[in-house]
């Protein structure tokens, strides 16, 4: 018994020196540190001046960023009316005006995706990203871009944004061009061929004629024996007799081409489109949300943070330098 109370009493004296020992070596270090405040002052200095030389040479980036959608209805009202006269035979044909709407902001959202991708991969490469404002929508797009200063990012984005509009209200203004180029072919080649039918006819019914004025004077039947003549065909056309036949052919030739119904709605439908005029100065591919706007802010370098990163980082270098040398003088005083 009493053994084992000299045991417990070596333990605790054992523990309370280690204690002793701990605060002891903690005190040390911490007056260590005092005495190399010189020391670590220096290095938080060194830092910061690093620091400082590490601002004025960075380039800095602050970000520009504009949220745009579809197109209001009054922005593609003169291109829509333009496509009504196109398609004005055919209106099923044409694009509803949501519809529409939406082709050009697809077209404006992917060429503005394309822009991005053409200046991530230049020589010195930009950051232009384009974004849905909402994950189950296209609607509405987000842009941002990031340059030098607050003015340069919101001119460059301003200016993109103009560049791929233009682009693209060129574009549909090139081709509605064409396609009523190709329509005007198309109705002057429809009226030429019905009026071309319209001879054809008129000389069918010359030839019926003279060939029916050919027999009657073979026959010698020189006036009309009939009390009625509506109900004749053209091969009992010379019952007529010889007179009445060459006033016929002679009416024939001054009277007028026949045309049906189809001949002027085409030829109205021509005029339509020979007299429209293309006007795509107010065509717009999207509509702003918010315009670029000129940040407040930028993204990097944070300097007050950089600043205080530099101190703690100086520090803990000069801290370390004197602990080490604290370490290595009582290392070297043990070996001796």
């Amino acid at each position: 018994m009493h053994q084992d109370n000299q045991m417990s009493g070596y333990a605790a004296a054992s523990r309370d020196s280690t204690y002793r020992q701990d605060d002891l070596d903690l005190l040390d270090v911490i007056a260590q540190l005092w005495r190399g405040k010189i020391i670590i002052l220096s290095t938080m200095l060194i830092a910061l001046l690093l620091a400082c030389g590490y601002l004025a040479v960075v380039k800095e980036k602050w970000t520009s960023s504009a949220i745009v959608t579809l197109p209001a209805a009054g922005q593609v009202a003169n291109y829509n009316a333009a496509l009504s006269v196109l398609y004005e035979q055919n209106p099923r044909d044409k694009p509803a005006l949501g519809e529409l709407q939406e082709q050009l902001f697809g077209r404006f959202s992917a060429s503005m995706s394309a822009l991005a991708s053409e200046l991530k991969n230049q020589g010195e490469p930009q950051s232009l990203t384009v974004e849905p404002v909402s994950q189950n929508s296209n609607d509405s797009l987000r842009f941002a871009f990031v340059a030098g200063s607050a003015e340069e990012a919101k001119k460059a984005l301003n200016g993109y944004i103009s560049k791929v509009n233009d682009d693209v209200v060129e574009d549909y203004g090139a081709d509605i061009r064409r396609s009523l180029s190709v329509k005007t072919r198309e109705l002057s080649d429809s009226l030429a061929a019905q009026k071309q039918v319209a001879l054809d006819k008129k000389e069918q019914r010359m030839a019926v004629i003279r060939q029916s004025l050919k027999i009657a004077e073979e026959a010698n039947i020189t006036h009309s024996q009939l009390s009625q003549a509506e109900f004749l065909s053209d091969d009992t056309l010379y019952l007529l007799g010889v007179s009445s036949l060459k006033a016929m052919i002679a009416n024939e030739d001054t009277r007028p081409l026949t045309f049906n119904d189809l001949y002027y709605e085409t030829q109205r439908a021509l005029l339509s489109l020979t007299h429209l005029k293309i006007q795509v100065d107010n065509l717009q591919s999207f509509r702003f949300i918010s315009q670029p706007d000129t940040p407040f802010r930028r993204d990097s370098p944070k300097r007050s943070l950089t600043l205080l990163l530099a101190l703690v980082f100086g520090g803990v270098i000069g801290s370390a330098v004197v602990i080490g040398r604290f370490a290595s003088r009582q290392y070297r005083l043990r070996g001796k």
